[in-house]
């Protein structure tokens, strides 16, 4: 573990948290990331605790950076917390550390007091062999800290049960659902691979993940999940689906059909299913429930069985990225490219491709279809290379959020020659991403 404390300037310590912090940070982020002052948003207390209670599998006190003021009590005037999974590229696995929950006290604000807390987590995630780090959060901000906006996050289509045509009525129900258990862990981890098989990125889960996510969060908190079974009358399971509720929607989180059968009858049961559920709960609640988003990214099955059921989208966010060593992960995910190679009309490939990201320069080589080397190259001029992206938008492609025309198009000091086009978007074609972040 990185020593801490450590005196920064005029009475503020920064330590790692302990459990002992468990109530003051809890506190502190409600006040701090709530929008609305009057209206706190406890949620944020809930998740906190469950992320300090010990039964969260990645995380702990021990995983928090707190910077405290000795000269005011020793109060909390800045935190933020390293949050470790795995992730998969395609079918490689790389560890993932999302950094969440960072806040500062307003009056302590713009004193370097996230950056020093930045580079400490940086480091614990690098120790724990984490190659990517990921958060989301406001616009800009992290950029200035090694972030990318690179991969897409959220983005929904909402089905309100008002819409004309919406409100279809059957006989009988072809099928029921019911909770998910421990016993159907199996059968969930199989129906999880539908719902991301569109996804360039998602989150590895094993049988460990699967009992937390199901019992330990906080029903308030926004980790807190549901996960159904759905299956026909006579008990066969075709499809799981996971949501909450949150103001005047139900939001589905995960929704994943067995090959072989009908996503549309699943995704209208869905809709009927959470409608009877939503006018149980209408007469005691202040805010009625009208719909549900479908929060699955830009892409998913249930938008094309829908159609022009669903309202029109909304734009998804984006999750920032930063990928300390691009060298090294791009020879981790080599497998990866060496199939996408292999797929394409330049399978047997052999020769490089010069990549200038301006402040930093390597090149792939390939030896008939195989990645051989990744490797700094040195530019005889500034711009010299096979390809050139400004700042940190290699990673928009690389995640598939951006195609490489589309950066060109955006950027006038991104560019390829024809060659390297053709290479670029074999091995990095633009694809949509959706991973269910572990909280």
């Amino acid at each position: 573990m990185i020593n801490l404390p450590v005196e920064l300037e005029d009475g503020l310590w920064l330590r790692w948290g302990v459990a002992d912090d468990v109530d003051a940070l809890a506190d502190f982020n409600v006040r701090i990331h709530s929008d609305d002052p009057a209206n706190l948003d406890q949620f944020l207390g809930h998740w906190t605790r469950d992320l300090m209670s010990g039964r969260h599998p990645t995380t702990g006190p021990q995983d928090f950076t707190v910077v405290v003021d000795e000269k005011a009590g020793g109060k909390i005037v800045s935190t933020l917390c390293l949050i470790s999974q795995t992730w998969l590229y395609e079918d490689v696995p790389f560890g993932c550390g999302r950094v969440e929950l960072v806040g500062t006290d307003e009056a302590y604000r713009r004193r370097g007091l996230v950056a020093r807390q930045f580079e400490l987590i940086h480091a614990l995630s690098g120790r724990k062999g984490e190659m990517v780090q990921g958060i989301t959060g406001i616009p800009w901000y992290y950029r200035q800290f090694g972030y990318e906006m690179a991969l897409d996050l959220h983005g929904s289509a909402r089905f309100s049960w008002s819409q004309p045509g919406n409100e279809v009525k059957v006989d009988e129900e072809a099928y029921r659902w019911r909770a998910a258990a421990a016993a159907d862990i199996p059968l969930l981890q199989q129906l999880y691979l539908y719902h991301g098989q569109k996804s360039l990125i998602n989150r590895q889960r094993t049988e460990l993940l699967w009992q937390h996510e199901m019992n330990d969060p906080h029903k308030d908190s926004p980790f807190y999940r549901r996960f159904h079974i759905i299956e026909t009358n006579e008990g066969q399971p075709v499809a799981y689906a996971e949501f909450n509720q949150w103001r005047s929607s139900y939001i589905l989180r995960e929704l994943g059909v067995i090959p072989g059968h009908p996503w549309r009858s699943v995704c209208l049961f869905v809709t009927r299913a959470l409608k009877a559920e939503a006018e149980r709960l209408n007469p005691q609640r202040e805010e009625a429930i009208t719909g549900i988003l479908f929060d699955f990214g830009p892409d998913h099955p249930s938008y094309d069985v829908l159609g022009e059921q669903l309202q029109k989208p909304w734009r998804p966010y984006a999750w920032y990225l930063r990928v300390a060593d691009l060298p090294g992960f791009l020879r981790h995910i080599g497998p990866v490219l060496e199939r996408r190679l292999a797929n394409s009309f330049m399978a047997g490939y052999s020769g490089s491709i010069r990549l200038n990201l301006y402040r930093q320069q390597f090149a792939l080589t390939f030896g008939r279809g195989r990645l051989t080397e990744v490797a700094p190259f040195t530019p005889k001029r500034f711009h010299d290379g096979d390809a050139r992206f400004p700042d940190l938008t290699f990673l928009q492609m690389l995640f598939g959020r951006r195609s490489l025309a589309e950066l060109d198009h955006i950027f006038a000091d991104c560019s390829a020659n024809n060659e390297a086009t053709i290479l670029l978007n074999i091995l990095f074609p633009q694809r949509p991403s959706q991973p269910v972040g572990l909280g």
